[in-house]
């Protein structure tokens, strides 16, 4: 429901209803969210000491922000959804101190995991359950205009040398940056790593896509939805990563056909017309960015001949082919396989365990790894559901848009390991629960 601040009064002696605001857990998740985006950029091109104190200030903020939504009774002990959580983090609790006293870890590793495992998954329902539909609508803003902000940063790297200063860390050199062939580097935006800045990407799409459905409104220019879907196809093309194009693809597939399954039919014109303009967009872009297309293809091409693709989605959902030979019951540790604890052991923010979000946390948590699995493949099938049904019933692709995304990040994103990652991957899960609260007609 919209929130309204009742400060105006008028001459017949009732108070009106004033603008619409950001509500506190509104305002705290873009700070978060902002902060996220950002505190790669400082680290990289400042200081990467900078690291601990910006991370320890968005962690700050979740906190205010769970205990500010449990006092204002927007999380409330009676649903479900509580309790399911109350639950989970009395059995992780209870699990972690039971791996403390038999496999003698770290203390402040296991507290370091519990942040992982528990901190932004509880923020992510804290948010869902007090947003307003003026929140969300802010917030879908906000990350899109990130985007649009971002696209001209990864033009720029794409096209400069690997060892210009928008491209290394400020105390690396040219070695340490990624690239997709010889001179053209794997653009990072604001972020120190790739991987974020495919993380965004993936995050901003199905806002961008839904803003191409008609009757979908956030700013009252024409031209704005087809502007930031542009915008979209330039930082995935100059990305350099196959997982960002790959996901473009899939992502805009699975809309155009719910957008002709469910659309009114005088709408699905406007459907076949994006269809025809994406697909033109497509055809166009190359011309343009002739050096980032090629290399793209030429990844693609090489992957194909070094890597068996079978293998590697396998991987990347199920964990490394070794992870189950010799698999510990009671897991090795909570936080042990995230890349703080491999700072702590060899100085190089690096994983122990496993590469794959699966496999890390299988042998982190050993049963309650599992458990974790089996929480999230629930989670995934009721917000599948429940998007499927308001699609059917408004046609409104953007929940099913957003849980789709949010299926992948729960089962393949490194949420449990890496940092920036964490926090985007749970930010996603709370707008993508908001988004069934807030579409749904029930309310």
């Amino acid at each position: 429901m919209m929130q309204y601040n009742l400060v105006a009064f008028n001459p017949s002696g009732y108070y009106i209803p004033s603008k619409p605001r950001l509500t506190k857990i509104g305002k705290l998740f873009i700070a978060i969210l902002l902060i996220v985006i950002f505190e790669g950029a400082f680290r990289k091109w400042i200081s990467s000491a900078l690291t601990n104190p910006l991370v320890l200030l968005r962690d700050a903020m979740a906190l205010y922000g769970i205990v500010l939504a449990i006092k204002s009774g927007l999380i409330k002990s009676s649903q479900v959804g509580t309790q399911i959580l109350k639950l989970w983090t009395y059995f992780f609790l209870m699990w972690g101190l039971m791996q403390l006293l038999i496999n003698q870890t770290s203390p402040f590793i296991f507290i370091m995991g519990a942040r992982f495992w528990l901190l932004y998954l509880w923020f992510a329902y804290a948010a869902s359950m007090s947003f307003t539909r003026y929140d969300f609508d802010f917030i879908s803003k906000t990350v899109i205009f990130i985007l649009l902000l971002m696209t001209p940063l990864a033009v720029m790297q794409s096209f400069l040398p690997p060892g210009a200063f928008l491209n290394k860390q400020v105390d690396g050199d040219e070695s340490t940056v990624f690239k997709v062939t010889a001179d053209i580097v794997r653009t990072t935006g604001t972020f120190s790593f790739t991987l974020g800045y495919t993380i965004l990407l993936a995050l901003a799409t199905p806002f961008v896509l839904a803003l191409l459905a008609p009757g979908t409104k956030l700013w009252n220019r024409r031209w704005a939805p087809k502007f930031c879907l542009l915008a979209l196809g330039v930082a995935t093309i100059v990305s350099g990563s196959r997982g960002a194009i790959i996901f473009f693809g899939l992502l805009f597939s699975i809309y155009v056909l719910a957008s002709l399954m469910y659309a009114k039919r005088s709408k699905r014109g406007a459907t076949l017309l994006v269809l025809v303009g994406v697909t033109a967009l497509v055809a166009l872009i190359p011309y343009f960015f002739t050096r980032s297309t090629s290399a793209s293809l030429e990844r693609f091409e090489s992957a194909a001949q070094s890597e068996n693709i079978y293998d590697r989605v396998q991987s990347m959902f199920l964990g490394e082919s070794g992870v189950y030979k010799n698999l510990p019951l009671m897991g090795h540790g909570i936080g042990v396989g995230t890349n703080f604890a491999g700072a702590v052991a060899t100085g190089n923010r690096t994983f122990l365990l496993a590469e794959t979000e699966a496999a890390r946390t299988i042998l982190e948590g050993g049963i309650l790894g599992f458990a974790f699995i089996g929480l999230k493949l629930f989670v995934i099938v009721i917000g599948m559901r429940k998007s499927l049904s308001i699609l059917k019933s408004s046609a409104n692709t953007l929940p099913l848009l957003l849980w789709t995304t949010t299926s992948l990040a729960l089962l393949s994103w490194s949420i449990i390991g890496q940092l920036t990652v964490n926090a985007l991957g749970y930010l996603l899960l709370g707008l993508a629960i908001a988004s069934l609260r807030l579409f749904s007609r029930k309310q």
